[in-house]
């Protein structure tokens, strides 16, 4: 009888507290529900230069279903004149009567006047939104921030967030690019031993428009709409601000150099038939190594690259399997390699005096205090280094 009781009141307990959890989760869902709904997801901020001291913030925003499942009505693009982010973050959420999130921003973008200016101010601004994450990627744009937040066209996909994901992926397998993340960037700004770069882009020409013009519009903005920017290479930075930039070429020597890309394709002169080129994946080796010594206000910087080159294309058709032609390839690849790298070197070094390949967290470990490296106040001497490069390049056929 007792043990009835009991039974019964441990069913009537269960039963209690089963209702009261479906009750939770039905009101949390709801009123997850409602938030959602509630806020405007920015993937894309942009940041260009105003008069009067003022700067003009862009945001593409992205409603929730089209962040998920790509359907409807995908992005809205506007731009805020202000002096501060918080008013640009209230006048977009009063425009948009929503509150402004950033958890899914992919990009920040900055015109090349706002990053020579120098990007700490603007950044100090957005990382008061706690949402913001740190891997999103930073880009310098030649031709203004807005232009080329409103160039990007998901083509391939309705989502914008899976768009910037792809085409950022698309820039270190195809382009070669290194990523540029905010994270990154703000730990370089503050580093004793490295400088940091960010992607660079500007208008390509070379990139046509397929649609045909809708009629009546003027043909001056139906040029303006045909512009595509593309990848230009990387912007260099000396703390938080600009000094130049690095071309195409010269952004693979520099992933070749740091390691940030497994591979990069180069191409050469065919030395038996300079009408022609040869194609390879180069490889940088485990074995390659640098090594730094500093000597008073002058750092000797000796750099040993041991290179892999595989040949994945011979316009010529001339057979390089022979060690005898295939010593004339690598001799190729060798004087080629070393003369852009040390060009490289000298136009970061002491045009820009910028140490973006992080020597200075090398020559750091020769010293056995915090204090001690401080001392020598590295990104002073680094404009000051000397260079001994040495390429080894062994080449395999692969065609």
């Amino acid at each position: 009888m007792k043990e009835g009781k009991i039974m019964s009141k441990i069913t009537r307990l269960f039963c209690i507290i089963s209702c009261i959890t479906i009750y939770m989760i039905t009101l949390t869902g709801c009123y997850d529900s409602r938030e959602i709904e509630d806020l405007a997801y920015v993937v894309a901020i942009g940041i260009d230069e105003a008069d009067n001291n003022m700067f003009n913030l862009t945001f593409q925003t992205a409603v929730p279903k089209s962040i998920t499942t790509g359907e409807g009505e995908t992005t809205d693009i506007k731009s805020f004149k202000t002096d501060n982010f918080l008013s640009g973050f209230r006048k977009t959420g009063r425009y948009l009567s929503k509150k402004i999130n950033l958890s899914h921003t992919k990009i920040i973008v900055v015109s090349e006047e706002i990053a020579k200016r120098g990007l700490l101010p603007f950044l100090n601004g957005l990382q008061n939104y706690m949402e913001l994450r740190p891997n999103v990627n930073i880009i310098v744009s030649a031709n203004g921030a807005k232009n080329y937040i409103e160039s990007l066209q998901p083509k391939l996909t309705a989502s914008p967030t899976k768009f910037y994901d792809m085409m950022f992926k698309s820039y270190q397998t195809d382009f070669r690019v290194p990523s540029s993340q905010l994270g990154d960037y703000l730990y370089r700004t503050d580093s004793s031993g490295s400088q940091p770069v960010t992607i660079y882009t500007e208008v390509d020409n070379s990139v046509i428009d397929s649609k045909k013009p809708e009629a009546g519009k003027p043909t001056e903005q139906q040029k303006e709409e045909k512009k595509n920017m593309s990848i230009k290479g990387l912007a260099v930075f000396n703390r938080d601000r600009m000094k130049g930039s690095l071309d195409s070429a010269e952004t693979s020597l520099y992933a070749l150099l740091t390691g940030s890309i497994d591979f990069i394709k180069l191409d050469v002169k065919d030395p038996l038939d300079e009408r022609y080129k040869i194609l390879s994946n180069i490889r940088k080796d485990r074995s390659s190594k640098t090594n730094i010594q500093v000597y008073g206000n002058r750092p000797q910087i000796n750099v040993d690259l041991n290179l892999r080159a595989d040949i994945e294309a011979v316009q010529s058709n001339i057979d390089y399997s022979d060690p005898a032609k295939s010593a004339r390839v690598k001799k190729a690849y060798e004087d080629y390699l070393k003369n852009e790298m040390n060009n490289l070197l000298s136009k970061v070094s002491y045009k820009y005096k910028s140490d973006i390949f992080g020597f200075g967290q090398i020559a750091k470990m020769n010293y056995r205090s915090i204090s001690q490296w401080d001392k020598i106040k590295w990104h002073e001497i680094f404009p000051n280094a000397v260079y001994r490069v040495r390429i080894n390049v062994t080449v395999s056929d692969e065609e």
